[in-house]
């Protein structure tokens, strides 16, 4: 029978070496080195071995189990990104498992960073392991939530995927989170984790949530232009209520009576200080 690579085997021990026993399905030899054990074994017993590609692509063998196999995905952690080859994910095995760049977003901003998690299964070509990401309305076949979030809290979840009009997220329980682009504060990563109100709840576990503060949800469109335009600018600018329409309007592209009102606004919601030369952010961003 033909050893299944990225999948258990039922191999049999026929020698012991100082660091590794050798095994068998009666055609082939594999490598299982003694730290991928879990006890002493005997010659001529059978056991069941996971098998993968080490550095040298050869075929090797171990005991332990990985966190994901071809049929059974999960989230698995970025340890490490390579911008020519992809990003690479801790699967519990000695090896890291690449999750091609071939099937991550055209836009390199997009990509996972170090820690986010990625729901994926295993994929086998001919001397490979890599992630396969579980397509979004895929996840539902592996996921099935046993609770239903409620309406006002906030739950962490991942971005698994990014739409025409937002984005969307799902915990880890397996709850379909869509945030519209206007409830969003920055873009997100792929696997990046977010803490979001649920706002709207919907059939078979999905949900609309927003990144956005209900006081921030509330403000002109005009106040949140200048809010955001602070928010760059670390928290001041030199524009106030007493600055000329041109100055003004050559910002933020506004007369200066609408500008006015957007100030009272921030100012009436204690978002900044008004000073005689400049405006201030309460909390600046760092």
């Amino acid at each position: 029978m033909a050893l299944a690579i990225g999948d258990y085997n039922l191999l049999t021990v026929i020698r012991e070496a100082d660091f590794s026993y050798i095994l068998s399905n009666g055609d082939t030899e594999v490598f299982l080195h003694k730290k991928q054990t879990t006890r002493e074994l005997v010659i001529d017993e059978k056991i069941t071995v996971f098998l993968y590609f080490d550095n040298q692509k050869r075929i090797t063998a171990t005991m332990n189990k990985p966190l994901v196999d071809k049929l059974s995905p999960a989230f698995l952690r970025v340890v490490d990104v390579n911008n020519r080859l992809g990003v690479f994910l801790d699967f519990g095995l000695i090896k890291d498992l690449l999750l091609s760049r071939d099937d991550l977003p055209f836009v390199k901003k997009e990509w996972p960073a170090k820690d986010d998690l990625i729901f994926v299964r295993l994929r086998a070509s001919k001397n490979q392991l890599t992630a396969k990401i579980i397509p979004r309305y895929s996840i539902r076949e592996y996921l099935t939530p046993t609770t239903e979030l409620i309406e006002g809290e906030n739950y962490y979840a991942y971005c698994i995927y990014k739409a025409e009009e937002g984005v969307v997220f799902i915990t880890k329980e397996g709850h379909n989170i869509f945030v519209y682009f206007k409830h969003l504060r920055k873009s997100y990563r792929l696997g990046e984790r977010a803490y979001i109100k649920i706002i709207r709840c919907k059939l078979e576990h999905n949900y609309n949530g927003t990144l956005i503060d209900q006081k921030e949800i509330m403000l002109t469109k005009d106040a949140a232009v200048i809010k955001e335009y602070l928010e760059k600018h670390k928290g001041v600018m030199s524009l106030t209520d007493k600055s000329t329409p041109q100055d003004i309007h050559d910002v933020f592209n506004m007369s200066k009576a609408a500008f006015k009102r957007a100030l009272g606004t921030l100012y009436k919601e204690k978002v900044i200080l008004l000073k005689a030369e400049e405006t201030r952010l309460i909390k600046p961003i760092e």
